[in-house]
């Protein structure tokens, strides 16, 4: 089967075509926001209070703060323009969350479940649609017994290590008396559409389409800088992703970060992006 990745406009259609009012607007928001699904329906689900308006250059602009997953809750800004010139969701997002219920997106009391509701409703969403993942490599582990031990010697650590030899004939050197670390590649690969892909369509669609640069794209969606990637100094970088507290005295850092990225996305809204 000769699968592409899905266009912008394709992801965007079927999270328009979702029939329920809260789980279509959960994946808008999530798209607004290049937002991880716990970002949207699970520990770190936004509350109805989590956003202001913003003026950049006379124009005005939602600026979602969301809790980022892989950073232990860390603020950031996600703006987007309020005018559905540039923006068709934006507006719609900010009036259904000011409109709805404290936690806009909470499908189950328990985060974990509500979480898991929303993976599987979109799951059910991209039926049919593919994204494509990079090869990677993965540590697994595998337990032994100690008749599987060929051979021993001490490490340069000054630690004994064991040789294993499995049935199977694959054999390693590990320290651990019970079990042997190895890597897996796993290969590239098409894997069918989660609800992640709506962050990678748009990631895509911001950098590509809008043009925000690495420091900018790191502010939108919450990845760390890499110095390799950037060449940004490690020293600025503490300055850069402070731990900016779940309070009110951050909102003149995250709107600085904000203004960095914001003007990019004046630009008229088309329906070919990525087409």
């Amino acid at each position: 089967m000769i699968h592409r990745q899905s266009t912008d406009l394709e992801i965007r259609n079927r999270i328009e075509a979702v029939k329920d009012k809260k789980y279509r607007f959960a994946y808008m928001y999530q798209y607004e926001t290049l937002g991880r699904i716990s970002e949207v329906a699970g520990k770190y689900m936004p509350s109805r209070e989590d956003h202001v308006i913003i003026d950049v250059g006379g124009e005005e602009f939602v600026m979602f703060i969301t809790k980022t997953a892989k950073r232990k809750g860390r603020l950031r800004p996600c703006a987007r323009p309020l005018s559905t010139e540039y923006d068709p969701w934006a507006k719609l997002v900010m009036d259904y969350i000011d409109e709805g219920e404290a936690y806009p997106f909470k499908f189950h009391e328990n985060y974990a479940t509500s979480k898991t509701y929303a993976m599987n409703h979109a799951r059910d969403m991209f039926k049919g649609l593919y994204w494509p993942m990079i090869d990677y490599t993965r540590t697994s582990e595998r337990p032994y017994t100690d008749d599987m031990v060929k051979a021993t010697r001490w490490g340069d650590d000054g630690y004994e290590e064991y040789l294993v030899v499995f049935p199977d004939n694959m054999r390693s050197w590990t320290k651990s008396k019970e079990i042997v670390k190895f890597s897996v590649k796993v290969e590239e690969r098409w894997k069918r559409a989660t609800s992640h892909v709506i962050r990678k369509r748009a990631t895509l669609t911001a950098v590509n389409d809008y043009l925000l640069d690495g420091v900018s794209v790191s502010y939108l969606g919450g990845w760390t800088l890499s110095s390799q990637h950037d060449g940004t100094p490690p020293a600025l970088k503490h300055y850069m992703y402070m731990d900016l507290r779940e309070s009110r005295d951050a909102l003149p850092q995250l709107e600085k970060q904000a203004r960095r990225y914001a003007k990019n996305f004046l630009v008229k809204y088309v329906t070919f992006l990525n087409s």
